[in-house]
């Protein structure tokens, strides 16, 4: 493909058309716009704010004021054209890990100069299936190829709205609460790796294991999955770089404080353990987007709620009101390192 932005005609026969078959909604949404009403909201806040002030008393400064717009941005890297559906997954798990549901997605695809239009189809096919199934708006893909890359990079920008108050809410109280998985440790790195090398993964397992395992994209949680139980857990975290143990040491140093946790309640597939296993990975340390870590005092609520979405949560330990990070595997018991380098970024480094 030609350096820079793709051709009128390329865009339309590999990003307009087949948006078009899968009846995903396109364009209606502009950032501009999103930005004026942002603009709006804040002005109407202030004005409300300052015309109410002398009625208001400390204790009712926390009723909802008004709504206001968040973005998340995430990127993936490849050279299969899936990755940008991992970075749309990526974005609004991360809106999701603030309680908001995301609504619409700007995508902005940077491709080196030996990939092909049938790339940019692939792209657009992936991510159309995905936002249809998200019912996520895409309000925008850009795509251009540069010589400064050697894979493909994808950037996405997921959009959605949330409550705004007056003052900030008290922070929860955590300790005693339970911690949970929601989705499996690792996953989302073992997709990347299947989609990159199944051709070499080829040479280890048989070709019914490879498309048992490609069927576990069906198992990455989405956002309306995890926002189900909202309502019902103090806070929310994606996994996503450095894998289950880097969420746990971020969780932690957010909420300032420590869990006791067993390390043989972290769910994995069997296709993870096997796949990173013939390429010595920890997938621990793996990124896992579309998978969470819930703090909740309902832990039978919320488990029950997400079973009924189809989402697999377990218990792993409780949070504690003390700084040890406590994490338990039989008799062994050990304090959580801090974050390590992505196994993924190694696998990559490795294997470019």
């Amino acid at each position: 493909m030609r350096l820079g932005k793709i051709t009128q005609a390329a865009w339309n026969r590999s990003v307009r058309k087949p948006l078009k078959k899968k009846q995903c909604t396109v364009g209606k949404m502009a950032w501009e716009q999103k930005c004026a009403e942002l603009e709006q909201q804040i002005q109407r806040t202030e004005q409300s704010q300052k015309t109410e002030q002398d009625q208001k008393t400390e204790q009712d400064q926390k009723i909802e004021t008004g709504r206001m717009t968040v973005w998340s941005t995430a990127s993936a890297g490849g050279k299969n054209a899936n990755v940008g559906a991992y970075a749309v997954i990526k974005a609004a798990g991360e809106l999701a890990s603030q309680k908001v549901m995301a609504e619409g997605v700007s995508i902005h695809a940077i491709l080196p100069e030996q990939m092909q239009e049938e790339d940019v189809k692939h792209l657009t096919d992936t991510v159309g299936e995905l936002c249809k199934k998200m019912n996520l708006e895409i309000c925008q893909i850009q795509v251009e190829t540069s010589s400064f890359v050697t894979q493909m990079v994808v950037t996405a920008t997921a959009v959605g709205e949330k409550k705004s108050t007056a003052i900030r809410e008290q922070e929860m109280t955590v300790a005693g609460e339970e911690l949970l998985l929601c989705g499996y440790a690792g996953l989302e790195g073992t997709l990347r790796i299947l989609d990159e090398s199944e051709e070499e993964l080829g040479t280890r397992f048989v070709p019914a294991f490879l498309e048992k395992a490609k069927l576990l994209r069906e198992k990455l949680v989405l956002p309306d999955q995890i926002l189900s139980v909202k309502e019902q857990v103090s806070d929310i975290r994606q996994i996503g770089s450095g894998g289950i143990l880097a969420a746990l040491w971020e969780l932690g140093e957010e909420l300032q404080t420590g869990f006791d946790i067993d390390f043989s309640k972290i769910a994995l597939k069997q296709e993870t353990v096997e796949i990173c296993e013939f390429y010595q990975l920890n997938p621990y340390l793996m990124t896992s987007a579309g998978s969470f870590l819930l703090v909740t005092g309902q832990s039978e609520e919320v488990i029950a709620c997400l079973a009924e979405q189809g989402v697999s949560a377990v218990r792993l330990g409780c949070m504690k009101d003390q700084n040890a990070r406590v994490i338990k595997n039989g008799e062994e018991t050990r304090y959580l390192d801090r974050p390590a380098a992505d196994e993924l970024a190694r696998w990559w480094k490795e294997h470019a």
